[in-house]
Formats: structure tokens, sequence, C-alpha cells
């Protein structure tokens, strides 16, 4: 796996990922991020198995398409200490490491089998929908009252949402 990109673009991307990521888990898996490069697209995946987060990054410059995980809190470090604007190259240097380099900056980051990474596979868009956000907003003010905060009963904490045909 060999690809380049702009710095604030994955930064962005990364920022996002700090909030959904688990900073103590007993899975090390859910530190990581998966980075999966392809089509000239960067899609960068996060999880704590409640929440998923699907970023893509388009006009990345792929040399070698490819796949990879790594710690999303030290690579959001590293990242966001770069020089905005400038270009960062990843290369693969072996099956679980990732070399990071910008201007003179070189790291070596430890790396996951994408394998191991959970719900990779899953096929999100099939059931994509389109919905204004003040109409999403109205709908949830008008079920909220009946989601419990009970932390034991997580089954009740929640909406179901499902597609009915007019």
């Amino acid at each position: 796996m060999k690809f380049s990109l702009n710095q604030q673009d994955l930064q962005k991307s990364l920022n996002y990922c700090q909030g959904i990521i688990e900073k103590r888990s007993t899975l090390p898996i859910l530190s990581n991020v998966l980075l999966d490069a392809s089509n000239s697209i960067l899609t960068i995946t996060a999880t704590d198995l409640d929440l998923i987060f699907i970023h893509q990054i388009r006009n990345v410059e792929i040399l070698e398409e490819g796949k990879t995980t790594t710690s999303s809190s030290i690579m959001y470090d590293i990242v966001r200490k770069f020089s905005a604007g400038k270009k960062i190259l990843f290369s693969s240097t072996g099956e679980n490491k990732i070399h990071l380099e910008s201007e003179k900056s070189d790291f070596n980051l430890n790396c996951i089998s994408p394998s191991e990474f959970p719900l990779a596979d899953e096929n999100f868009n099939k059931n994509e929908f389109l919905i204004n956000s003040k109409n999403l907003l109205k709908l949830l003010n008008k079920c909220k009252f009946s989601i419990s905060n009970d932390e034991t009963r997580h089954y009740l904490s929640g909406i179901f949402f499902h597609q009915t045909q007019n």
C-alpha cells in the first residue's frame, strides 16, 4: 500500500474519528482506524461497535492499493503537527508497519491486520434514504419521550428506523 494526500484532509477526518474510537478498550482494534486506499479514494473507518464512522477522501494519489489499520490517536497527533497543506506519503513497510513521511519528518506506526477490524465488509448503502434535517428532528422530537435512559436495558434506549411506501 502506498499513497499520498493533503494534511488538512486527513486531519479533518481523523478529528472526527477521535470522538468515536475507544480510549481504553479491551480490544486493541477498536483504538484503530481502517485505512482503505483504492480507486483514488481513501476510506477511513472507525467504530466502537455502537457507532460506525466512514469518511471518504477523494483525489488521493494512490501508487499502490491496499488496506491496513493503525492507532487513530497516535496518527492524529502526528498528522496535526505536520505543516498545513503539505502532502503526506503513506507506505506499507511490511505486514504490520506503515511509514508516514512529510517534509523532513518520518514515522513508523504499528498496524493490525484489516481482517480483524469489525464490520469492515458490511454494505451500509443498501438501505440508504434521504430525509430533510428539519423533518428528521421533528420525528425525533415526537418519539424521544419514549427512549429509556436506563443503561441496563440498552434495547430500550434507541429508535428503530424503517422506510414505508406512501
